[in-house]
């Protein structure tokens, strides 16, 4: 039977529960038990995954079309017959796990039993989902997860972090877009939400859409000392060390100047082929060509320059035995926080490890 995880924002959930018909389902759980709308989603019935973007009227959804090649769909809710636009990657036969990021419109697509992640931008004005950068891995993932952004190296402009799940390890993949000086970015930076509840559930349950208040991530403005992680590379440099540096004003391109990386696919090795190409449009190329379009469309991505990068195997968290890599195709394998990863072990009971990711510094002994 075809699985279809639930993906929830606010007061509302999206699912198609039934193989027979590949409807995708918008949900309000608090209005009626059927669903408000419905649509086609994709013509296989395999394993799919949603996620909602940083509003409540766009998601992405992830499956195959009938030649079972990984399907990626962005959704507009008010506009639910078609899908705003769609792309197609590999035929593999394990699931596509979208990972997203609401606040930057980064999109992870990971494929259980593959060796590569793709990276998109979420762009809703464009209503597309542009290539960022591809980066290949060491080891097949059997899950992966997305660390909060409370937990980044803001002041390394780093944007994004997964933690991939291998056979007998967990493995951080970060993110970085390059910029000259070390500061804070707000454009890359916007503050985010926090850890606390908006409202109790009688509350929600009454109809309150009270949302959870948003923090800044700059670390002058955090009233506690950011925690250190056994994952994290210590790259970030305290507060006290950092010298305040005036933004850019006027027109000027924020990120204009930076140097761009050699290639937007990072890996031990690089094959001659990338699977799908993402030369043509994934705004790595700076040609003079491409900068008078840039200049006849506007501004471009902060993001395209962005790189995938496996961290040190000193941050790995290795010699996990005993771990159950055969989860269904609706989960993500594990799953992680700011401070504490969670892994399912192959034992009766459906049990599971917790493992901690903070490490103590010298000061706080």
């Amino acid at each position: 039977m075809s699985r279809f995880k639930v993906s929830k924002f606010r007061h509302t959930e999206a699912r198609p529960p039934r193989r027979e018909d590949k409807q995708l389902r918008i949900f309000d759980p608090r209005a009626k038990p059927e669903a408000s709308q419905s649509t086609q989603a994709h013509e296989n019935s395999k394993d799919g995954r949603l996620a909602w973007t940083g509003t409540q009227e766009h998601l992405v959804s992830t499956g195959f079309n009938q030649m079972r090649e990984h399907e990626v769909k962005l959704w507009d809710t008010r506009h639910f017959s078609s899908a705003l636009t769609s792309l197609t990657l590999d035929t593999s036969p394990g699931s596509l796990m979208p990972l997203l990021d609401p606040d930057s419109g980064l999109l992870v697509l990971a494929g259980k039993g593959e060796s590569q992640l793709y990276c998109y931008e979420v762009a809703l004005q464009q209503q597309a989902l542009s290539p960022v950068t591809q980066c290949l891995l060491e080891n097949v993932l059997r899950g992966a997860a997305l660390v909060p952004r409370r937990a980044l190296a803001v002041m390394g402009c780093e944007v994004l972090r997964v933690l991939q799940l291998t056979d007998t390890a967990i493995v951080p993949i970060s993110f970085h877009v390059p910029r000259k000086t070390v500061e804070f970015y707000e454009d890359l930076f916007p503050d985010t939400a926090g850890c606390v509840p908006a409202s109790e559930p009688q509350s929600w349950w009454a109809g309150s859409n009270q949302q959870v208040q948003k923090v800044s991530l700059n670390p002058t403005c955090q009233p506690h000392p950011s925690f250190t992680s056994h994952l994290v590379p210590p790259t970030e440099p305290s507060p006290d060390a950092v010298q305040p540096a005036k933004l850019p004003t006027g027109n000027k391109d924020p990120s204009e100047g930076y140097s761009s990386p050699p290639s937007s696919l990072i890996s031990p090795s690089t094959p001659s082929s990338l699977g799908p190409s993402l030369s043509s449009t994934s705004g790595i190329s700076t040609s003079t060509s491409q900068r008078s379009l840039q200049s006849l469309l506007g501004p471009s991505s902060k993001f395209r320059h962005a790189q995938g990068t496996i961290l040190h195997r000193d941050s790995h968290i290795t010699n996990l035995k005993g771990l159950n890599l055969t989860t269904p195709g609706e989960s993500d394998g594990f799953c992680a926080n700011q401070l504490r990863v969670a892994v399912p072990l192959l034992s009766s009971g459906g049990q599971v490890a917790v493992l901690e990711m903070r490490v103590v510094r010298p000061r706080e002994v």
